[in-house]
């Protein structure tokens, strides 16, 4: 599972948001066409940082009630 729990593309998507949030403001007085892409870019990486978010919670939820067993089944009498 590792140190973030699965959470890689959450991480990598919201640092992708976060860097985006940041820079619109600087890049917003160039060009016209940049406010237009930084209007539609931003919201769709927060959104699919929350769908990813949303989508590891559900899947952690879904398996954590699974056992793995490494003795095929069998209970050891002690």
């Amino acid at each position: 599972m590792g140190y973030l729990g699965n959470h890689l593309a959450t991480l990598t998507v919201g640092v992708f948001a976060v860097i985006l949030t940041g820079l619109w403001p600087y890049f917003v007085d160039f060009a016209p066409i940049l406010q237009i892409v930084f209007i539609i870019a931003v919201p769709v990486t927060w959104f699919l940082t929350l769908m990813c978010w949303l989508s590891q919670k559900s899947n952690d939820y879904m398996h954590k009630h699974v056992s793995v067993s490494t003795d095929n089944g069998k209970k050891k009498l002690e």
